[in-house]
C-alpha cells in the first residue's frame, strides 16, 4: 500500500467547516452501522478470548480463536464486493448483523470445540462485512468535502462502538455469567439489525 500510494496523483479535498457535525445529521444509519461494527469486533476479539478461558478451554484455544475469527474476514472480502456490486447494499448490511448476532447468540450452546470455532470463523465474516458495507455505501453517497467528514464520522463511531463493546460485554461476564457477554453482544447486533429492517420499511433505498 505504501508503493502505491506514492504513485497518487490524486488529493482529497478539504473539508468545510462543521462537515463531521453535517454528516452526523445526514447520515446515521451509516454511523449506527460503523458503531454495531466496532462493537461486535472488539466484543469478538478481546471478550470471547476471555469468555472461553473461563468456560474451561485451554489459553492455546482461546488464542487460535483470534485466528479463526480474522481469516475469514479477510477471505470473504471479494464475495462480499461482489454481492454488493450486484445486490442490495442495505439487504447484506441486513443479513451481515442478524448473521453475527446469531453466532454470538449460538457460542454457548455450542458443545463441541470445533463447532464453537466454526461459528467463531462466520461470526467474524459478518462482522467483517458490515464495515465493507458502510464503507461502500459511504463512497456511493457522499463525495468532496462530504467524504471527508464522513471518514472523520466513522472514525468517531469506531472509537464509540469498540469504547462500548468491550465494556458491556466483560461488564456483563463480570457481573451476571461468562456466558452473558456473548448473549448481551448477540442481542445488541439482532436489535441493530431489527433497526436497519425498519428503516428499510419506512425509508426504502432509493433506485
Amino acid at each position: 500500500m505504501f508503493l502505491l500510494s506514492r504513485l497518487a496523483r490524486t488529493q482529497p479535498e478539504r473539508g468545510e467547516p462543521g462537515e463531521l457535525f453535517r454528516f452526523l445529521r445526514k447520515a446515521p444509519q451509516l454511523i449506527a452501522m460503523v458503531s454495531a461494527f466496532a462493537f461486535a469486533d472488539v466484543a469478538a476479539i478481546s471478550g470471547m478470548p476471555v469468555y472461553f478461558v473461563r468456560m474451561g478451554h485451554s489459553a492455546s484455544f482461546a488464542a487460535v480463536s483470534v485466528t479463526v475469527l480474522s481469516l475469514p474476514s479477510a477471505i470473504i472480502q471479494p464475495l462480499i464486493g461482489w454481492l454488493l456490486d450486484r445486490t442490495s447494499r442495505q439487504c447484506v448490511a441486513i443479513c451481515s448483523g442478524f448473521i453475527a448476532g446469531v453466532s454470538f447468540l449460538a457460542i454457548p450452546f455450542i458443545p463441541s470445540e470445533p463447532g464453537v470455532l466454526s461459528a467463531f470463523a462466520l461470526m467474524g465474516a459478518a462482522i467483517s462485512a458490515l464495515y465493507t458495507c458502510a464503507v461502500t455505501m459511504l463512497g456511493d453517497r457522499f463525495t468532496g468535502g462530504a467524504l471527508v467528514g464522513g471518514s472523520a464520522a466513522f472514525t468517531l463511531a469506531y472509537a464509540t462502538g469498540s469504547a462500548v463493546g468491550s465494556s458491556v460485554t466483560g461488564s456483563a461476564m463480570e457481573l451476571v455469567a461468562p456466558a452473558a457477554g456473548p448473549i448481551i453482544a448477540g442481542m445488541v447486533l439482532l436489535a441493530f439489525t431489527c433497526a436497519m429492517i425498519a428503516n428499510a420499511l419506512i425509508w426504502p433505498p432509493r433506485s
